[in-house]
């Protein structure tokens, strides 16, 4: 069976409009503000792209629906990244800077180059910033949050596959040139939108799956772009860079400071023992604990997926050690009255600027592994990270 170009560009338009259209919807019925929402401007990037590229396969456009196609097609990996970005914390704006630049880039060259190259004006930049792009996307996928769930794995391995397929068009392209034989039949643009349905359907389907989960799991509905959730809890790097504040201050007046994490272990189990609705309940329950039992001039945070932070006033380390205990016996409290009737193992760390000074990682690190060993310890709630403290 013999494909040709236009049949193959209708084919892929009316993939890649399904799965995005429905990606989109999705997007818009959840009323999604997090890593969704720019996911879902990489879908519709590329439902644009293919139908700028079906206006030139049939004729209409000219080479100004190449330009126009190509630079969408840039913006898609883009959007990508910068929802993989979202998704970890990281700041989006420089970012999202760089892909604007990228995708006027390549209209540009494909406007300028059109007249040698015609349909093929300007691809080689294309390429270019298609393949730092899927790299880029795909190093972000593992990182941490992304870089904790197995499905931003199946993520990562789409970009990576796709920079691998443009880094090989590319070097074809430079090498062999566009009507070489073995570009035009292997890697040419019936190739690549057929390699664009497979990618797109998985990466529809990858990114609904991590949506969902990071949704269910930590609850990122904003109401502030400041980095607070609806339940009042800041998300990890507001609480990083608030509590850095707080530490530094504290140690230009020799005050007291004490970091409390708090580790509820077993989640994952119980999700897939009693369903999603079980772990919510769980999570809700030690999130409105924390914020309710820590001191009102506490500040509360999320330091990890199953991990919460609080950073408040201790003059001395016992008195750390008490604000820790009244934590946990708050969260005990609250789990008593859930609706799930669980009852995860919870550990509590602390660390007190006046064991391990005021540098503020020694201090993170300190009570994540007191609460890792509180949790791991038979007949242990709290526990200190102190040179002195024993288990």
């Amino acid at each position: 069976m013999t494909l040709d170009l236009f049949s193959v560009t209708v084919m892929a338009a009316i993939v890649a409009s399904v799965a995005s259209v429905t990606f989109i919807l999705d997007t818009v019925f959840r009323r999604d503000s997090g890593p969704g929402r720019l996911w879902a401007v990489a879908f519709f990037c590329g439902l644009s792209t293919t139908v700028a590229y079906m206006a030139w396969s049939s004729g209409v456009g000219g080479f100004v629906s190449v330009a126009v196609g190509n630079s969408l097609f840039v913006l898609v990996p883009g959007f990508v990244w910068l929802g993989a970005r979202r998704f970890n914390d990281r700041s989006v704006p420089p970012a999202l800077a760089l892909v604007v630049v990228l995708s006027i880039a390549t209209f540009a060259a494909a406007i300028i180059q059109a007249d040698e190259w015609g349909s093929w004006g300007g691809w080689t930049t294309m390429a270019a910033c298609l393949v730092a792009l899927f790299v880029a996307g795909a190093i972000e996928t593992l990182r941490p949050q992304l870089g904790f769930i197995r499905s931003g794995w199946a993520l990562a391995a789409v970009l990576l596959f796709a920079a691998l397929f443009y880094a090989v068009r590319l070097v074809l392209f430079l090498v062999a040139g566009p009507t070489s034989d073995l570009f035009s039949r292997w890697f040419g643009s019936i190739s690549a939108n057929i390699v664009t349905v497979v990618l797109t359907v998985v990466a529809a389907i990858v990114t609904s799956v991590l949506r969902s989960q990071r949704t269910s799991e930590q609850r990122y509905e904003w109401l502030t772009e400041g980095g607070v959730a609806s339940d009042g809890v800041m998300l990890a790097r507001t609480f990083a860079a608030a509590s850095a504040d707080i530490v530094e201050r504290a140690s230009w007046r020799s005050e007291g400071v004490a970091i409390i994490v708090i580790r509820v272990e077993g989640l994952a189990e119980i999700r897939t023992a009693f369903g999603q609705e079980a772990a919510d309940d769980i999570s809700g329950a030690c999130r409105q604990a924390v914020r309710r039992y820590a001191p009102a001039s506490a500040i509360v945070g999320e330091d990890d997926e199953h991990r919460l932070a609080v950073c408040a006033p201790a003059p001395t380390a016992a008195d750390a050690r008490r604000l820790g205990a009244m934590i946990y016996r708050g969260c005990m409290e609250e789990l008593a009255r859930a609706d799930s009737g669980l009852f995860p193992v919870v550990g509590v760390g602390v660390a007190s600027t006046s064991d391990l000074g005021y540098a503020l990682g020694r201090l993170l690190g300190g009570a994540r592994a007191a609460a890792r060993r509180a949790a791991t310890t038979p007949g242990a709630s709290v526990l200190v990270d102190a040179p002195t403290a024993t288990s």
